[in-house]
């Protein structure tokens, strides 16, 4: 039945072949020949490799290998250049080849999800066109910075993984749209999610959250999922101290923020022969009360954000989002409640 297929392809020259579910081991070499070949479906067979024939289909965009028994990408794919969409889901792929992945540079969706892969290598930063990437259901354990990199990317999806943190690189995603890292074993989000400007869909149900990062109620989200997270309770904690006293390392170092910021000052000129303190100064919070720039986290504190009435979002919700406070004075101002644990 799949030779009746591939003769009928030959006589018509369609662009198109669609040889799912067929219970094919091997491709036959007469596939050289179908050489104007835009899409090709192989899925739900028993293939365990591909023929080195296929180098000929350079005309082929899209390429479904779903469901068979694959243990690793096929190394012939990185020949096909014009590829940009792949489905791998449903194998036995434990290891992806960097030498592939260097091969497809007009990839756009590369679908990997229900294998059993751990590691994805930084050469995925050669996917310089992915807009679309799915590893759901694997093994991964963490997620390599160089993803940061792909600045085409609008949706990606680590669902059900091991993962217990994401790389901060991921904020530089500024066209992200859509990020799915449900029943994983993430603790915390790391900070700068400003960065996710474009972001719509968040989902991370299924974690071990207990707060999200500073300025998460920026975010212009349609869609929040966070059940099944250790969110931290919704409980008033009052500061039992009415004055602070600041370090002198505190006190300097507030000095020398300010001092940065003017170009003709002294403090300023010196800084660059400085790169540890530079390092140190780099590593500094803003109060979201009274502005003013601190370097020691006095205080570990969340105010509790309403979805809809801060991000614009449908539902109404209550979720805890950590904040950045200079002061006892700014923490006991009457105007503001905060809630969650005071640490020195």
């Amino acid at each position: 039945m799949a030779n009746d297929s591939i003769i009928r392809a030959l006589k018509t020259k369609s662009n198109s072949l669609n040889l799912s579910s067929r219970k094919i081991i091997d491709l036959p070499e007469v596939f050289a020949r179908l050489t104007w070949i835009v899409i090709l479906k192989l899925n739900n067979n028993n293939l365990s490799s591909l023929p080195s024939e296929l180098v000929c289909l350079q005309k082929l965009t899209e390429l479904n290998l779903g469901n068979n028994v694959l243990e690793e990408i096929p190394s012939v794919l990185k020949h096909l250049c014009c590829l940009k969409k792949l489905y791998l889901y449903g194998n036995k792929i434990s290891h992806l080849s960097s030498e592939v992945l260097e091969g497809l540079p007009n990839l756009v969706l590369l679908n990997l999800n229900h294998n059993r892969i751990k590691v994805i290598p930084a050469e995925i930063k050669n996917l310089c066109s992915l807009k679309s990437i799915s590893v759901t259901d694997n093994h991964l354990q963490q997620i390599p910075a160089e993803l940061g990199l792909m600045k085409s990317l609008t949706e990606i999806n680590f669902t059900n993984n091991k993962l217990t943190q994401i790389p901060q690189q991921l904020y530089n995603l500024s066209q992200l749209k859509k990020l799915y890292l449900a029943r994983n074993n993430l603790t915390e989000l790391p900070e700068g999610a400003l960065g996710w400007k474009n972001l719509k869909i968040l989902d991370v149900a299924g974690n071990r959250l207990s707060v999200f990062p500073v300025g998460f109620q920026f975010l212009t989200l349609e869609e929040l999922y966070f059940e099944g997270n250790s969110l931290v309770q919704f409980t008033l904690m009052e500061s039992i101290q009415e004055k602070e006293v600041l370090s002198l390392k505190e006190l300097s170092a507030r000095l020398i923020l300010q001092e940065s910021t003017n170009k003709f000052s002294v403090v300023s000129r010196a800084l660059p022969t400085y790169p540890e303190l530079q390092d140190m100064l780099s590593q500094w919070g803003q109060c979201v009360l009274c502005s003013q720039p601190f370097l020691t986290t006095w205080l570990e504190c969340v105010r509790f954000i309403n979805t809809k009435k801060h991000m614009g979002m449908k539902s109404s919700q209550s979720i805890p989002v950590r904040v950045l406070l200079c002061s006892y004075n700014c923490f006991n101002r009457d105007d503001h409640q905060y809630y969650g644990l005071v640490r020195l």
